[in-house]
């Protein structure tokens, strides 16, 4: 069960400024307890105003007791200099430094927050310079669009970030053979989600035993079920099936009730494919559409990549390839197999169709045989985030696009055409996208979301001290990556 990002709000002061402090302070902690209630964060006000070292420590012990993720301290009016570290190095929660407005233009500063918030915030960056503590601003009133815009970013990536560090997360049967770049270590993973659970220890071989005894009726039912989610079958041979793309639907199910999972890493190939000559990934589309984030071939970290997209979207993700890029209209194609959720298309639908085999086809072969069950679908035109965790768990990869009209012809899988690209929210073209994705040796698999939250990825990404994947404009020369320089 996840718990609620808590936020502590804190005033400080000095007895030399005219301005209401005590009715500004007031007035702002009532307006910041009604957008708690609507945006599902807990608040914890602390009642008395902050002047003395002694009342700052006192403050920070009240804090911590309530066991705060993050402290909205609050320059009512300008503060003493020495408050500043006694809240920056509060344990376990971040910081954030509120200024408000003067409510009046001339004659005596009622409250110079303003210029308090910049004495802090120099203070954290100089005086306090070996720490390296993030630290966000906020400006206005609590209805004002400046502060509330600015505050909802916040309260999206650190809610994000919390239900990370309470989530669990399993490999099922390793990383798909050959595919060395989605090798990493989890304790990186561990690190920069401190309290997440990660278990590689699962195989194959415990859903295959829950699969083959599942209850007969119960499959009946699960194939009429998904059948009723498409529009049809793209080839008869997925149509035979569905029997096992049911039972292993089933079991999946099962397993993760039992084991409590929030996303999983499902080895895809090739033992499912030696066993059943059958694909797993409308079953990997259909836990996506449930709500369990489902990552193919085994990629732990794109996995729980797509959870964090999850947490900091309220949406469902999917896992993609680049499989190819235009020049002439500036897109790339994101493809895959067949492993998408069914959100990505609701206005066209998709059929169940087959998967390559990953055997080899025979010169001359009229029809590509292959094995299913899979989702074949164009994706909706529509804004898109892709973001994956790079590098040793300490870069991130963060692009935005536009799925285009889905009348561009692309393969049968899972699939669209991504145009209006950017990185890290500036514009690229589609050569430089790839040129970027190769010279910075990025991993071939790409989690992405509907919509666009490249601003929650960027503030999620300055909390945990990520890097951020460069743009690298495409040269006729040989680039080697920008990080062979920190080495």
């Amino acid at each position: 069960m996840l718990t609620k990002l808590k936020i502590g709000l804190v005033g400080s002061s000095q007895l030399s400024f005219p301005g209401d402090k005590e009715g500004a302070f007031r007035k702002t902690s009532g307006d910041l307890e009604g957008l708690s209630e609507k945006w599902g964060f807990q608040l914890f006000v602390y009642p008395k105003q902050v002047i003395t070292p002694e009342q700052g420590y006192e403050a920070l012990h009240a804090l911590e007791e309530e066991k705060v993720d993050f402290v909205l301290l609050q320059c009512t009016s300008f503060s003493a200099g020495f408050l500043a570290p006694i809240f920056a190095r509060i344990k376990n929660a971040r910081l954030g430094l509120w200024a408000i407005p003067e409510g009046k233009s001339e004659g005596a500063v009622p409250f110079n927050s303003l210029c308090s918030i910049n004495m802090y915030a120099a203070i954290i960056g100089h005086y306090l310079d070996g720490y390296e503590l993030p630290v966000k601003w906020f400006y206005g009133n609590v209805g004002d669009p400046l502060f509330s815009d600015r505050f909802a970013v916040t309260v999206r990536a650190l809610k994000a970030i919390k239900a990370m560090q309470h989530s669990s997360v399993a490999l099922i049967g390793g990383i798909a053979p050959g595919f060395d770049d989605l090798y990493d270590d989890e304790r990186g993973l561990i690190r920069l989600f401190d309290g997440m659970r990660i278990n590689r220890l699962h195989e194959y071989d415990e859903l295959k035993k829950i699969a083959i005894h599942m209850d007969s009726d119960k499959v009946r039912r699960r194939i009429e079920e998904e059948t009723a989610l498409a529009k049809g079958f793209r080839h008869p041979t997925a149509k035979k099936m569905m029997e096992i793309n049911a039972r292993f639907s089933l079991a999946y199910d099962q397993f993760i009730e039992e084991n409590g999972y929030d996303a999983v890493a499902i080895s895809c190939w090739p033992k499912l494919q030696d066993d059943f000559q059958y694909s797993v990934c409308a079953v990997v589309g259909e836990l996506n559409d449930k709500g369990t984030v489902a990552a193919c071939e085994g990629d732990l970290t794109s996995a729980i990549s797509m959870l964090l997209l999850r947490y900091l979207s309220d949406s469902t993700a999917t896992l993609m390839d680049l499989s190819a890029f235009d020049q002439q209209d500036d897109t790339i194609l994101l493809w895959h197999c067949g492993p998408a959720s069914r959100c990505f298309c609701e206005r066209n639908g998709f059929e169940y169709g087959l998967n390559y085999s990953g055997s080899a086809h025979e010169p001359g072969e009229k029809e590509v045989s292959g094995t299913g069950v899979v989702r074949d679908m164009v994706m909706d035109p529509g804004k898109i985030t892709i973001s994956r965790l790079t590098g040793e768990s300490d870069r991130m990869f963060l692009a935005t696009g536009q799925i285009i009209d889905t009348s561009k012809p692309s393969f049968c899988g899972s699939r669209g055409w991504v145009g209006d690209l950017e990185i890290n929210r500036r514009n690229v073209s589609a050569l430089d996208f790839f040129n970027t994705v190769l010279v910075q040796r990025f991993q071939h698999h790409f989690p992405i979301v509907r919509g666009d939250f490249s601003r929650e990825v960027l503030e999620a990404m300055a909390w945990l001290k990520l890097k951020k994947v460069e743009i690298t404009p495409y040269q006729d020369y040989l680039e080697n990556p920008a990080w062979w320089a920190d080495r």
